[in-house]
């Protein structure tokens, strides 16, 4: 499932945030690679909103978080540094930010005793 997350109102329709959630499968590469660009400019137009509106150093500037869907359907956010999180999103886009965040949510939800070698 891929997830793109808006918080600011004017890249999105009026309230706290906007969800929009497509089933991988519906999805071909190229479509996926048009919807990850224009949603990379939408989070670029986010970030100079916010901080327009936000004064550098006040406690509402780093806030960050990445979102975890849980094996009930249930999404919900964990918080991160606004710093770690700017040079995590460097090097990793953010489907395998959410690849990887899934892949620890598994784990931690189905935990697995066995030992990496013998699992495939």
């Amino acid at each position: 499932m891929f997830e793109y997350v808006f918080f600011h109102q004017q890249p999105m329709l009026p309230g706290n945030s906007l969800i929009v959630s497509l089933a991988e499968e519906s999805v071909d590469d190229d479509l996926a690679d048009e919807i990850d660009n224009f949603y990379d400019s939408m989070m670029d137009l986010d970030h100079e909103l916010f901080s327009d509106t936000v004064e550098p150093g006040s406690d509402d500037y780093q806030t960050a978080g990445v979102v975890v869907n849980l094996a009930g359907g249930k999404t919900v956010y964990a918080d991160v540094p606004g710093d770690l999180l700017k040079r995590v999103m460097e090097i990793l886009s953010p489907q395998e930010l959410g690849d990887f965040v899934n892949a620890i949510v598994d784990a931690v939800e189905k935990p697995d005793d066995r030992s990496l070698c013998q699992r495939k």
